[in-house]
């Protein structure tokens, strides 16, 4: 196992950190990271062998030993055991994690990815195991999970597993009584057509009934205190029983994202995409048949996209607009965020009150943490044609660089992680680019 990081335990002992300055404090953030990565590396060597030692019956096992002696709960015992199995499958990530080339996090993405595929698959992510080390190293975890997971159905596709059919074979809903409480208790899975279509008539008719509280000027509805969970069981009678009085989408607007490859071949490539809005993977045959059977609002996005424009007729992010970035952006725009694209705004890079125009290649999806960091922290923003996103502080400094993060080989390489003063190549600070509400 590579050596404890002695020298650099030494150099943070003691660190003066209240009179630290904020490149300072970044430096001491990736020694910890070095520091946290030997230590989970060493946990998972010792889970391990605990695994073995209790299979000889000289243990009681990882998950019992954590618990006794690390102080932590069973279910983050059975996180470590699970990472520990993963590093013994993924030859090159322990030595990876004691480096702090990678984090525990990449790790359990892997292990979360890769935990319910066949035996057939699992063996074909891990034979990728340099591919999968590279991206780790150069992404964050929620995209390297999705890459993951991305690959994972590519194989799945090229061994003829026929997931769609056993997930409509899977998906079922139950609905019981409970004696106990005296209400019916719903449980269920859905194949992701089903699923989907199910959700976006729920999310209609949950807006619908919030505008309708809030136009009978309802306290909870007026001061946002609603239960979201209690409107979408409301929703879902509605829909059901036919006794709503707002709107019965008869037919669901169900957004799909695919690429034109596919669609005009009906075959998959290393690059396809085939999803609904909300990131759940459809078989192309599903696809094509929504596109005989349904009324279709075509959007053609291309490599790089192909921006609609509004200028300066609307100021917030059209319908069309909303459905092209979806086509780029699975989540927020800022590096390592998960919150995913339904949940974030549309915001313009250079501010409406400034001239910013209401066009495709002036916004980018954000959460609503990042638009506050953006003010807050005075961070400006470039967006580059290929969506590639820059980010700095005041003094010029990058913050981060992001991409979209939907599959696209033209995209398909290592962002440039460089932190320091802004290169001749980045655009200067600019007031006018930072980001609008």
């Amino acid at each position: 196992m590579t050596p404890a990081p002695v020298a650099l335990v030494e150099a943070l002992d003691g660190a003066a950190v209240t009179a630290a300055d904020s490149m300072r404090c970044a430096e001491w953030l990736r020694q910890s990271k070095k520091i946290r990565g030997w230590l989970d590396a060493f946990d998972s060597a010792v889970t391990s062998r605990l695994d073995e030692l209790a299979r000889q019956g000289e243990s009681f096992g990882s998950e019992a030993e954590h618990v006794r002696c690390s102080g932590i709960t069973s279910k983050e015992a059975g996180k470590l055991k699970e990472r520990s199995k993963t590093l013994d499958q993924a030859e090159g990530f322990s030595d990876a994690l004691a480096q702090g080339d990678v984090t525990a996090s990449h790790v359990d993405q892997l292990a979360a990815a890769t935990a319910h595929l066949g035996d057939d698959v699992r063996a074909g992510v891990f034979e990728r195991v340099d591919e999968l080390l590279d991206h780790a190293k150069h992404h964050d975890p929620g995209r390297f999970g999705r890459h993951v997971r991305d690959v994972a159905r590519r194989l799945e596709r090229d061994a003829g597993i026929k997931r769609d059919q056993q997930q409509r074979r899977d998906s079922y809903l139950t609905i019981n009584l409970n004696a106990g409480t005296g209400m019916y208790d719903v449980r269920g899975s859905l194949h992701p057509e089903l699923g989907s279509r199910v959700k976006r008539a729920i999310d209609l008719q949950v807006a619908a009934l919030i505008k309708q509280g809030e136009a009978e000027r309802v306290p909870e509805f007026v001061d946002r205190t609603v239960n979201r969970n209690r409107l979408a069981a409301d929703a879902l009678g509605d829909l059901v029983s036919g006794g709503h009085q707002m709107i019965r989408p008869l037919i669901a607007d169900l957004t799909v994202i695919a690429d034109a490859e596919t669609l005009a071949t009906g075959e998959y490539h290393d690059h396809s995409i085939c999803e609904t809005g909300d990131g759940a993977p459809l078989p192309v045959d599903s696809v094509l048949r929504l596109l005989c059977s349904a009324a279709v609002t075509p959007l053609i996005v291309g490599r790089d996209g192909n921006p609609l424009f509004a200028g300066r007729s609307n100021r917030v992010a059209n319908r069309q607009q909303r459905r092209a970035l979806r086509a780029m952006y699975r989540t927020c725009a800022a590096e390592g965020c998960d919150v995913e694209f339904g949940k974030c705004d549309m915001h313009h890079i250079v501010w409406w009150e400034h001239g910013g125009l209401s066009d495709l290649d002036n916004f980018v999806p954000l959460c609503s943490r990042h638009h506050h960091l953006v003010h807050e922290l005075g961070w400006r923003l470039h967006l580059a044609p290929d969506r590639t996103l820059t980010v700095t502080d005041r003094n010029g400094e990058i913050l981060m660089r992001a991409t979209p993060d939907m599959p696209n080989p033209v995209r398909d390489r290592p962002p440039d992680r460089r932190t320091g003063p802004a290169s001749a190549g980045t655009p200067p600070p600019n007031p006018t680019s930072r980001l609008a509400s």
